[in-house]
């Protein structure tokens, strides 16, 4: 997942490929700890906490899709 940044030309810099590449990582942790502060005030989306890697998938589905569309 490549995105422009600046529109100087039409290759990625260093720190957009670096910022790429940790971005799966940084969405991972932060999807993982929002569902668990939603499952200790909701405790049937405790259930969710199960399918965490499905839900995920469906986030990056998504984003991917978005920036396919976006950028081409």
């Amino acid at each position: 997942m490549l995105f422009q940044v600046g529109g100087q030309g039409t290759r990625p810099t260093f720190f957009e490929m670096a910022a790429a590449q940790q971005l799966p990582a940084s969405l991972r942790g932060a999807l993982t700890y929002s569902i668990g502060v939603l499952a200790l005030r909701r405790p049937f989306l405790h259930k969710v906490l199960d399918y965490e890697d499905e839900f995920f998938a469906l986030l990056m589905l998504v984003l991917e899709t978005h920036s396919l569309r976006t950028t081409g």
